[in-house]
């Protein structure tokens, strides 16, 4: 199958802008009937158990001849099939049983990139957002980029081998990326730490491949989507915030207003605001790395050892060396004190943003604690964190380390990616073009 062109490609992007209004427009009966399809189909995604089709007339208020012309129609497109009858052990009914129809996740797929400097991952994914396949690859830092876009290729076709998916059969793909990304979500503009990255058209190239939409985006902000979908983000938001703050969110909601910082290799942070990505005016919405952080000893005396904070002018964090958080996590007290500080010093540097921005939740998704046994010192930075922001700002947002650690941009990929497919399962499905079914 393949998507139709659709006026808002990605839903998730943040740079749509609301439809001017207008006029009540007449709804021709092509319209109405892909209203209609969008409908049943939306029951037959949501219902438990699988609805009949009587189910389907009642929850809709179509009449049951029209349900039933939808559901072929939706089943010859693939996107829906006849369930397997429930067991009825003992039971005898005269007549043949009801049919009841569910949704075919693996009806098309779409695909998410995550994009370093020293690897490329690439995750094929079903109508649910579930994976099918992974794959990843080493490559060196120094590639050039259309070396890098080759890697980009290579790794998406094995994921789709190990699937067996054709290309005809992805519907849409997101790439994750370091650096800055245009409002349109069509271009790499900056990528210092990646070679002649930006001038490689990654996402025409994908396109290519794929033949169906294809976005880019910052590793952060998808990041940031990854946590809201399907991490932290989602989950109830436990913390040691003030008696006087917000309730968390309940049980199963995404959090609208949170902050992810991206703490590794080079820093950024991904941000949500009335649970949309905040891209701003250029894209560069979170680029909190060209922050210039206090000094090593700027926050509550502790000194830092060399090289985690780098020259005291240069801008954003280095990260900590290895050797430390080992250390901390084994309660050295000097390495303790230095990962303390390290977590001040964090807090001190975002607390501009966290004012201007008064989150719900912050989310550290950071690979400088890689193994259980340096949780701790993940946890020591955290603390430091939480308690110092709390002198700092008016109402101090919960804190939390990222629970899906290195998949959180692969995550945001496919949520993103997904999100163009969703509008228009929502709106017309039956627009979809069938070519290849399995």
């Amino acid at each position: 199958m393949a998507l139709p062109d659709t006026e808002t490609v990605w839903p998730l992007s943040g740079a749509a802008r609301q439809a001017a209004p207008s006029a009540p427009a007449v709804v021709a009966v092509a319209d109405l009937r892909a209203t209609n399809a969008a409908a049943v189909l939306a029951v037959v995604r949501s219902a438990d158990p699988h609805p009949r089709l009587s189910e389907l007339a009642r929850a809709t208020s179509l009449s049951r001849p029209t349900v039933e012309a939808i559901a072929e129609e939706l089943a010859d497109r693939g996107l829906i099939e006849v369930a397997s009858a429930p067991s009825a052990r003992g039971q005898r009914s005269p007549g043949r049983p009801a049919r009841r129809f569910r949704f075919r996740p693996h009806a098309g797929f779409v695909v998410g990139v995550d994009v370093r400097p020293r690897s490329v991952t690439a995750c094929l994914a079903d109508l649910d957002g579930e994976p099918v396949a992974v794959r990843r690859r080493t490559v060196r830092a120094d590639l050039t980029g259309p070396a890098r876009a080759r890697a980009v290729t290579a790794t998406v076709q094995d994921a789709m081998a190990q699937a067996g998916a054709g290309p005809e059969r992805v519907w849409a793909a997101t790439v994750g990326t370091p650096g800055l990304v245009d409002r349109a979500n069509a271009r790499v503009r900056q990528a210092d730490n990646l070679r002649s990255w930006a001038d490689t058209d990654i996402a025409g190239i994908l396109r290519d491949l794929l033949h169906c939409p294809v976005a880019v985006e910052n590793d952060a902000n998808l990041a940031a989507l990854g946590e809201q979908w399907r991490g932290v983000g989602r989950a109830p938001v436990a913390g040691e915030a003030p008696a006087e703050s917000p309730e968390p969110p309940a049980a199963g909601t995404m959090v609208d207003e949170m902050v992810f910082v991206l703490l590794g290799e080079r820093l950024g942070a991904g941000v949500i605001t009335g649970g949309r990505l905040l891209r701003g005016h250029h894209g560069a919405a979170g680029e909190i790395g060209f922050i210039r952080f206090p000094g090593p000893s700027g926050a509550g005396g502790s000194t830092v050892p060399h090289g985690s904070g780098g020259p005291p002018d240069a801008p954003g964090l280095e990260p900590l060396p290895e050797t430390v958080v080992v250390a901390a996590a084994a309660g050295e007290p000097d390495a303790v004190a230095a990962v303390e500080s390290y977590g001040r010093r964090l807090a001190e540097g975002v607390a501009p943003v966290l004012l201007a921005l008064d989150p719900a939740l912050v989310v550290i998704g950071t690979g400088q604690f890689p193994t259980p046994e340096t949780a701790p010192a993940a946890d020591l930075l955290l603390a430091a964190a939480r308690r110092h922001a709390r002198t700092l700002l008016v109402d101090p947002p919960h804190w939390q380390l990222s629970s899906l650690g290195d998949d959180g941009v692969l995550t945001g990929a496919v949520r993103f990616a997904l999100s163009s497919v969703e509008v228009v399962l929502r709106t017309r499905p039956t627009s979809l073009v069938a070519r290849t079914r399995n």
